[in-house]
């Protein structure tokens, strides 16, 4: 019989804690180092566990506050975990994992493309920027109307859809468009890079039952070894 990976057989035994109740929803696990040592694997082994339960909604990134059991949510039809993620992947096929470095929270008045979206005046906005492996990799703007949320936390989750969960804000579905771009000059100044760096740009509208839009956000990553698919 074939060796079962180490990898595999570590994903296996997270999962049986959750779905056990070993591991109770809103649980703040150990970090990577300190979840690989409890089961004997190497970080770069944790890592990979860590990233495909998240895949699956298991497990969540919450800036600030470490990596959170969500499974309950999931199981019970959590708006935020039915969702697909963005399939954002690196050159080995691993999720883009983005931390929040910067963010800064507002509300303006809406722009006529912005008005022909919402069909509204005033906006709440959240722009932040992102890590990733420690360096700034990426920059988004969430946008939603001021009257459906006043003010978008900072701490908000990278994800629009989990954003949005927290905000007990309901949204159907999520449309998203993936485009190419380079940096202006306001964004290779944000990302800390060379102007005209190439972007890949992902932008996601969230609707409600009867497709009107609630909220949108345009997120652009470096696109230096990032691809956008299964």
């Amino acid at each position: 019989m074939a060796r079962v990976p180490l990898y595999k057989a570590t994903e296996t035994e997270m999962i049986r804690r959750i779905t056990d109740g070993e591991w109770a929803v809103g649980l703040r696990l150990p970090n990577e180092f300190g979840l690989a040592e409890e089961f004997g694997v190497s970080q770069g082994t944790m890592r990979r566990a860590l990233i495909t339960l998240e895949g699956l909604g298991l497990l969540a990134r919450k800036p600030g506050r470490g990596t959170i059991v969500c499974a309950a949510a999931a199981a019970q039809g959590d708006t935020a975990h039915d969702m697909p993620k963005p399939l954002l992947r690196d050159a080995t096929g691993s999720m883009v994992i983005l931390d929040v470095y910067r963010a800064r929270s507002a509300t303006r008045g809406a722009d006529d493309e912005e008005l022909a979206l919402f069909a509204t005046t005033r906006l709440a906005t959240l722009e932040r920027i992102f890590h990733r492996n420690g360096q700034r990799a990426a920059c988004d703007l969430v946008t939603l109307p001021e009257a459906l949320l006043p003010v978008i936390d900072e701490d908000a989750d990278p994800d629009l859809a989990a954003l949005l969960q927290d905000a007990g804000i309901v949204c159907d579905h999520i449309d998203e468009d993936i485009t190419a771009a380079v940096t202006t000059m306001s964004a290779s100044v944000a990302l800390a890079c060379d102007r005209y760096t190439a972007l890949l740009v992902l932008t996601r509208t969230a609707r409600d039952a009867k497709g009107n839009p609630i909220a949108r956000q345009r997120l652009q990553l470096i696109a230096d070894g990032i691809r956008y698919g299964a």
